[in-house]
């Protein structure tokens, strides 16, 4: 995906500077593994917790990493967008790559941050609690959500329940 985004930007003048962010994972033997570039995130929710299972890959990261900004300040701050790694950007890009145990139960949300930045994760928490035994319908709720809140992005949505040890 890398290679064609990055091709993509540099032959057509219209693509030029192009390049998006992803989060993607493999379910396997009771356990997750899961591979993002940029500020594309996946959740999980187990026993009404919800968990963030990456780590944007951010200047507003590095900045509450550091200690210069607060979690609840970067709500706020004009440095959302500005990604310190995406697809398409270099010729080769180097994804962060976790893996996890899965349960029975648990409910993974993958989605860009058209949806993060519109909603806080309490906001997430409580719509995927109410609307945990339908994924779909969770998902499209997310999406309306985001976008009565301004919609300011594009939203990926996209939720998985586990229903059954693999």
């Amino acid at each position: 995906a890398n290679f064609a985004i990055y091709n993509a930007a540099s032959c057509e003048p219209d693509f030029a500077g192009m390049g998006t962010t992803l989060v993607s994972a493999l379910f396997h033997d009771n356990r997750v593994t899961v591979a993002h570039v940029g500020d594309s995130r996946l959740y999980r929710l187990r026993d009404e917790t919800l968990s963030v299972m990456t780590r944007d890959h951010s200047l507003l990261q590095e900045q509450i990493d550091s200690g210069m900004i607060t979690p609840e300040a970067a709500r706020f701050s004009q440095n959302k967008n500005l990604v310190t790694r995406a697809l398409g950007v270099d010729p080769e890009v180097d994804p962060e790559i976790k893996e996890f145990p899965v349960l029975p139960g648990d409910l993974y949300l993958f989605c860009s941050d058209g949806l993060n930045d519109m909603l806080p994760d309490e906001e997430i928490a409580l719509a995927l609690q109410m609307l945990a035994a339908n994924p779909e319908l969770a998902a499209t709720q997310l999406v309306q959500m985001a976008n009565d809140n301004g919609g300011r992005d594009n939203v990926s949505v996209v939720v998985v329940k586990v229903v059954q040890p693999f």
